[in-house]
């Protein structure tokens, strides 16, 4: 399962290289096949392709009121794979939906990836520490650490 936050440089093309800790897992467990899509959230998601598929059913029973969250991350979902060196394409139109340019933030969430603007990440990590420490309490009620 993936864990931590990488700070992370893109290059002007949209390259971006996975850190080896990572690697290793995706290269064994997937080959290097990701799905990279937007979340509403303003970031990206990367999923190892097998964790995805599951994913991506589910979205695609959605119907009804529903319909526009499947057509945002189905829709807007793109198939890549990892080259030799470790890194992937971020491609333009996803680049652009997140506002991502050269720092970003990659952060491990069990199966899959965020991968967020890294100002944009600090400031939702500063309000997380910012929060009253009552506030925190209820929204953390049930969770052990």
């Amino acid at each position: 399962m993936f864990g931590g936050v990488s700070s992370l440089n893109m290059d002007s093309k949209g390259r971006l290289a996975i850190p080896a800790k990572h690697r290793d897992a995706l290269l064994v467990r997937n080959q290097g096949r990701l799905v990279l899509t937007a979340d509403p959230a303003g970031c990206l998601l990367i999923y190892p392709e097998a964790d995805w598929i599951p994913v991506r059913d589910q979205l695609n029973s959605l119907s009804g009121e529903q319909m526009p969250i499947r057509r945002f991350i189905v829709g807007q979902a793109e198939e890549l794979e990892m080259d030799a060196s470790g890194r992937i394409l971020v491609p333009p139109n996803l680049r652009q939906r997140a506002k991502l340019e050269k720092a970003v933030a990659l952060v491990g969430m069990g199966n899959k990836f965020e991968l967020w603007d890294e100002a944009l990440w600090q400031a939702k990590t500063d309000a997380v520490m910012a929060m009253d420490p009552r506030e925190l309490e209820k929204h953390m009620q049930g969770i052990v650490l």
